[in-house]
């Protein structure tokens, strides 16, 4: 594979001349990677390339960052191994990967699909069957033109794959594009060669190189590069009570991430500001998507990505507790955290401070996970993951916030 035309920057280069939150739109061509990606920025291509030989391509290290309309490959390296990793929620649009992904929920692991689909020799004119087995970590759609697949939609695990392939003069040879869109997009190739006088194909099976695929996907590892650092986050287990300024500084930013969960459910981040007797000092003491920066931005809400921001340097004298709560959101209660694998809040500066999966809570729609307080004059974080049943408008009215059913 060629590398970028000398008159082509580097994407190092072009990413680092980019000011935060802008767009890059890049040219069309090859970028040999890999990359990292530090800062909020939305990159668009134009049949644009990032390629390594060995994983990942591309690493993101930052919220806010968004790709559109390119492919991410990985050349050597096992499939495997994630050609895209990220470490905070992205936006996704029309990316095309050659490996797999690591940092996107469901969408990371296995990704049993081979990048040719050799259907050897069939009889002309006829209509032949074949069949395959494929991995799929997500709901994937399958589209080919002039080819059958069925299921046209694949679901999360091994599906058995029924292709048809019918009515091809003879001598023909088939090569054909089959894309597999899941939230990202991957390719293969399908080939034959149709004969007059070849067998007919009758639900013939393919043996392909990854048709061999566990039943159970299991997520990708995340390949990131081990950074300098001189300790690794802290892991919280329920009931931890620490001191914030050992672990993390003033200033962080709470992520929430979990291991698989429906499409149509969301997890949405609630912060409550509250006083010495336990009660919001406000109604305006909760920050939410309904209420994005508390008065004093002690609190912030993203809502590209669903992160809070919190700053207890900016704290009123008044506010002696911070609480973190985590809601489910997907119409009626049957939908909870016990459809949640693995939830897990991580706090952020520059790298990962405190990490806390709240394996204990199941069927509630809302959860406490950390809570931040001040002891001796000293801010301290808690490890709580405790649900409550009676639902957030309750929760809401017992710490003194008045909100509609």
């Amino acid at each position: 594979m060629a590398e970028n035309n000398d008159k082509i920057e580097s994407l190092e280069l072009i990413i680092a001349k980019a000011s935060p939150d802008s767009k890059i739109t890049l040219p069309k061509g090859e970028f040999k990677g890999p990359v990292t990606i530090s800062k909020p920025l939305r990159i668009i291509g134009e049949n644009t390339t990032v390629w390594t030989d060995k994983a990942p391509a591309v690493i993101i290290k930052s919220t806010g960052v968004s790709l559109s309309a390119m492919r991410i490959e990985v050349t050597e390296d096992s499939p495997e191994n994630a050609a895209l990793c990220s470490i905070f929620p992205c936006e996704i649009n029309d990316v095309e990967i050659n490996g797999s992904v690591s940092g996107f929920g469901s969408e990371d692991g296995f990704f049993g699909v081979p990048r040719t689909i050799e259907l050897g020799e069939f009889q002309a004119e006829e209509e032949n069957t074949f069949l395959m087995t494929v991995v799929v970590p997500e709901r994937t759609e399958i589209k080919a033109e002039n080819i059958t697949f069925e299921p046209s939609v694949l679901s999360k695990g091994k599906n058995e794959l029924l292709i048809k392939v019918g009515g091809i003069p003879h001598g023909t040879c088939l090569y054909a594009e089959v894309i597999f869109k899941s939230k990202f997009i991957r390719k293969a190739f399908i080939c034959g060669k149709a004969l007059s006088g070849a067998e007919k194909a009758d639900r013939k099976r393919i043996d392909c190189e990854n048709s061999n695929a566990p039943d159970i996907i299991k997520s990708a590892e995340l390949s990131l590069p081990v950074e300098n650092s001189t300790r690794e986050a802290l892991i919280l287990t329920r009931g931890m009570r620490v001191p914030l300024a050992k672990y993390s500084d003033m200033k962080f930013s709470a992520f929430f991430s979990c291991k698989d969960m429906p499409d149509n459910l969301d997890v949405d981040p609630y912060v409550f500001l509250l006083g010495e007797n336990g009660k919001a000092l406000s109604d305006k003491s909760l920050i939410f998507f309904g209420n994005e920066r508390s008065e004093n931005g002690e609190a912030v809400y993203f809502p590209k990505d669903g992160h809070v921001e919190i700053d207890l340097s900016k704290a009123d004298s008044k506010i002696k507790k911070v609480v973190l709560v985590y809601s489910v959101y997907a119409g009626n209660n049957a939908k909870n955290f016990s459809k949640v694998r693995d939830p897990r809040v991580s706090l952020w500066t520059d790298r990962e401070r405190v990490s806390f999966v709240m394996n204990d809570v199941r069927e509630v729609t809302s959860a406490v996970a950390l809570e931040f307080y001040i002891y001796k004059d000293e801010w301290k974080i808690s490890a709580v993951g405790a649900g409550f049943k009676e639902g957030m408008a309750r929760f809401c009215r017992e710490l003194g916030i008045q909100v509609d059913e």
